[in-house]
């Protein structure tokens, strides 16, 4: 994913535990340096805010409320995606609109959040002193014109410029000083030159909504494609953006490509020589179950099998410490779970997390 991190020391949650626990004169427990990744959980729109949930690979075991646990208050929105750069982690919210960070080291937030010029952010990629944000602005199904690209001056923490960007922007990539959007009301890419913020676009097959992408080792880009709104088209799938042309090469059809999941839709493995793209379906009930299918970067093709099938409440995929993470929502009031896979779909481990987890991240290098 865009943000392949190191492992985080996951110091300040430790000594809060053993501090509480600790009601005599005996010296505290040095505590321990594990290697620690962090899964947000989004919580509830009109209800829970968002927490954090760490996960020790070297234990296997995980802790909740981790964000709680070292600010001692909880968060104040629900976070729509974070992004690990220059020691800090940076979280979108929105319910409230804001960005707020977080130290890389010790997950303590420091300063106030930036809430000017944010509108329902959605995802954020950052080069040298910038971050770029994709906002809808507001009621972007309704008006397709007021979404933009917020360019957050990182020094300052204050958003420098707003680039108009119409289409409903979500996610974001960075690729020889060029950002693409991928707009989520429109069957197009957009591409925006970082230097003179020239505007173009990339066409998709007609009603290919795009979401996400991933970068490969070439730098070139696999894009989320799935059904624009009102429109007759229903295959779903991905497709393979050559950076140096701008020119869709290939789309690789896959039915129940999920619109559902906030960022994790499509994963690749470490060598990037398998993408792990989750499917999935709502039935009669408005259960939402599905799979995880996986993409072969070599043959180009998909496997013939599924990873795993049938999962009820999947909200998200990931790949970690050479497991493929399953992230599962059990609904807007009620904790989630992660459950883990060996590469050969064997059932791994399975834990308790927030409300409805959907992404993983450590910090980066």
């Amino acid at each position: 994913m865009k943000n392949r991190f190191k492992n985080l020391m996951f110091l300040a949650v430790l000594a809060i535990a053993f501090t509480a626990c600790d009601d005599s004169n005996d010296p505290v427990p040095a505590p321990v340096e594990p290697a620690v990744s962090y899964i947000v959980n989004y919580g509830g729109y009109t209800n829970d805010k968002s927490t954090i949930t760490s996960f020790n690979k070297e234990t296997a075991t995980a802790t909740n409320n981790v964000y709680e646990l070292i600010n001692g208050v909880p968060m104040t929105s629900n976070a729509q995606y974070a992004l690990s750069y220059n020691g800090k982690v940076y979280l979108m919210g929105n319910n409230a609109d804001q960005i707020f960070w977080v130290n890389d080291e010790t997950f303590e937030q420091t300063e106030n959040a930036l809430t000017t010029d944010i509108v329902k952010p959605r995802f954020a990629v950052a080069t040298g002193n910038y971050m770029y944000v994709s906002c809808w602005g507001g009621d972007v199904w309704m008006d397709a014109s007021v979404s933009y690209i917020a360019k957050v001056n990182l020094t300052t923490h204050t958003v420098e410029k707003k680039i108009a960007l119409p289409g409903g922007p979500e996610g974001l990539e960075i690729v020889n000083n060029k950002l693409y959007a991928a707009l989520n009301y429109d069957d197009k890419v957009a591409v925006i030159d970082l230097g003179t913020e020239a505007l173009t676009y990339i066409q998709l097959p007609a009603g290919n909504i795009p979401s996400y992408f991933e970068k490969d080792n070439s730098n070139n880009l696999y894009v989320v494609l799935g059904v624009a709104y009102g429109d007759a088209t229903t295959q779903t799938g991905i497709g393979y953006i050559n950076t140096t042309t701008n020119e869709v090469e290939a789309t690789y059809a896959l039915d129940g490509v999920s619109s559902m999941a906030y960022v994790n839709i499509m994963e690749p493995n470490d060598d990037f020589s398998k993408l792990y793209v989750m499917t999935s379906v709502m039935d009669a009930n408005w259960n939402v179950r599905g799979s995880i299918a996986v993409f072969d970067v070599a043959s180009k093709s998909f496997e013939s099998t599924n990873l795993v099938d049938g999962v009820q409440g999947i909200n998200g995929v990931d790949f970690y410490n050479d497991r493929v993470f399953c992230f599962i929502s059990n609904g807007a009031t009620a904790k989630g779970k992660a459950i883990t896979y060996q590469t050969d779909g064997t059932v791994d481990i399975e834990f308790e997390t927030g409300i409805a987890p959907f992404m993983l991240f450590t910090v980066e290098d």
